[in-house]
């Protein structure tokens, strides 16, 4: 046959016809499969299975629109249709009738969702700090849980995009400027309140504004008795949602309705808990353990409360209250009975998941848990944030960039996620770009002594030495001249040739065992060409299971000796414990 009949006789069988008809119908009903099965809570391998078989279909239809046509008789093989008998023009017009159908639908649709998305709610908000208005100043803890709750709690919908607690936390005492904050956070609406706690009554008063109209969309106050305060977070929550038309699966739905304990004395202790623990100062991370250690004493299944003990052991292990070995001994079996109590607990993974990659270097094992808490919370900063710290320690340094600035999005004033957008552009040696952050984390917070360490860092790898000594030297007084601090500014003064002071500050530095690192005392034999005594503290680093050797692989500080023959099984020495 000759490609001029060929092309007429698919005209003339309306294989053309099928072929665009099939093309609409299957667009219609993927996006049907990709909007309607996710509210019923029905697998993603479904819809890719759908999109599978539409695929597969296209070829069959296509053949069967050329070998049969429907006659008054029904489907016959084309060839046993005379010409005479065949209807196939007025076959090819019905099926011109259903794609005018199907595009008239779908046009109606897109309509219908631009005109409804215009009109409708914007979908992102930020909860700013609950204002005390109790007597007791004590009783700021109550008014930071209660915010810190609903936030949480909104930030489980995925139809809703919530600001994380670090950024609206600088509004605490600002003047309420509302338009203003809104834009600095990028969302379209505040959720603002106070609180007032006396005896044993509580009151909250709850009011959602629409930011680009400064117009209420709802308020509420709410009188409960202290022992009834549990749930009502929950229910504050839910009415929010539905104030924003926000589409919740049933498993949200479960979510929001769950009391996380039926005890007000352990719910209490957790709520001071992370008051002290969100402070971060070892006196107050300290008080942390105390509280949450009181809650879970109360409510044995009170899995928040677990996690929050887990937080405060990894915390007094990284600031060097405890060692690492104890930090971990002692948290993993919170982490552990917080994913026993409740096994959808995204705080749960993320606790195990920094004690697997942190402690016992188990990466596969933390880069499975990081997953399933960001499944659980597609929007946790802290899931995006430490599953990115994971990503760079491994050289993924595009993979870790993109989950940084997922975590940026969702926390967009945080210091220390800026920190740790700097740290893994540090290590992918891009450091022209990595001074930027640490400007933006000292401008948010001006003490922030992280942005000061890595800052300095940054400089010195750029040739900078004279400011990266000074960076460095404000990290140390901001640090109250620890142990830790102190070996960076040696490392500082190492690059600079400045022995004299190398020797002033290690000695000062290691005059107290177990308050500094060994890691750290590598960097700076690596910074003097002493490959041989970099190895040794490096070897220590690994015995004592420091922290921070993690990031051995990519460090830019370790290059001289990562380049001695002696180094290339270093790493493999970092082998799991579980």
């Amino acid at each position: 046959m000759d490609p001029q009949r060929f092309f007429g006789e698919l005209k003339r069988r309306n294989v053309y016809r099928v072929a665009i008809a099939y093309g609409v119908v299957a667009w219609l009903l993927i996006q049907i499969a990709t909007q309607v099965f996710p509210f019923f809570e029905i697998p993603n391998w479904c819809v890719r299975l759908v999109v599978l078989v539409i695929v597969c279909g296209f070829p069959l239809a296509l053949i069967f629109a050329w070998a049969f046509e429907l006659t008054p008789e029904g489907l016959k093989r084309t060839d046993e249709v005379l010409p005479a008998a065949s209807i196939t023009r007025a076959t090819g017009r019905r099926i011109d009738f259903v794609i005018i159908a199907v595009l008239l639908a779908i046009i109606a649709a897109l309509v219908y969702a631009y005109y409804r998305s215009d009109s409708g709610p914007d979908k992102s908000i930020a909860v700013l700090p609950f204002e005390n208005l109790s007597d007791e100043k004590a009783n700021a803890y109550f008014a930071d849980g209660i915010q810190d709750e609903i936030l949480t709690l909104l930030a489980k919908i995925s139809d809703l995009k919530v600001i994380s607690r670090t950024s609206t936390q600088r509004y605490k005492s600002a003047p309420p400027n509302l338009l203003e904050i809104a834009k600095e956070l990028g969302v379209g609406n505040i959720l603002e309140g106070s609180v007032q706690k006396e005896s044993d009554r509580v009151r909250i008063n709850v009011q959602l504004i629409d930011a680009r109209t400064d117009r209420s969309r709802w308020a509420e106050t709410y009188n409960r008795k202290w022992e009834d305060i549990i749930g009502l977070q929950s229910e504050i929550a839910q009415t929010v949602a539905e104030a924003l038309d926000a589409r919740l699966t049933g498993r949200e739905k479960a979510k929001l309705r769950a009391k996380p304990t039926e005890s007000h004395v352990a719910y209490d202790a957790y709520l001071r808990g992370r008051y002290f623990l969100n402070k971060r100062t070892p006196e107050s991370v300290e008080k942390a353990r105390v509280l949450f250690s009181k809650a879970v004493t109360e409510d044995l299944h009170f899995a928040q409360g677990h996690a929050g003990l887990a937080d405060a052991y990894i915390h007094l292990a990284k600031i060097g209250a405890i060692s690492a070995d104890e930090g971990a001994k002692r948290a993993w079996p919170e982490a552990s009975r917080a994913l026993n109590e409740d096994n959808r607990l995204t705080e749960g993974y993320i606790s195990r998941g920094i004690l697997l990659n942190d402690f016992e270097w188990n990466w596969l094992a933390a880069e499975s848990d990081y997953r399933k808490a960001l499944k659980l919370d597609p929007h946790n900063a802290a899931a995006h944030q430490w599953y990115a710290r994971l990503l760079a320690q491994s050289g993924r340094s595009e993979e870790a960039l993109r989950e940084i600035v997922a975590a940026e999005q969702q926390d967009p004033l945080s210091p220390m996620i800026q920190v740790t957008k700097a740290k893994l552009l540090f290590v992918a040696r891009n450091y022209n770009d990595a001074v930027e952050p640490c400007r933006k984390a000292i401008e948010l917070e001006p003490g922030f002594a992280s942005a000061y360490s890595m800052l300095g860092q940054i400089r010195i790898q750029r040739g900078e030495t004279a400011l990266g000594i000074e960076a460095v030297a404000k990290f140390v007084d901001l640090s109250n001249g620890n142990g830790w601090s102190k070996l960076e500014l040696a490392y500082a003064h190492a690059v600079a040739g400045n022995q004299a002071e190398v020797e002033r500050l290690v000695k000062e530095a290691t005059a107290v065992p177990g308050q500094f690192s060994p890691y750290d005392m590598a960097t700076i034999h690596s910074a003097q060409n002493d490959a041989a005594g970099a190895l040794q503290w490096l070897q220590k680093a690994i015995e004592q299971r420091s922290v921070d050797v993690i990031w051995i692989r990519v460090d830019p500080r370790l290059d001289y000796v990562r380049s001695d023959p002696q180094f290339t099984g270093i790493p493999a020495r970092l082998v799991p414990r579980r």
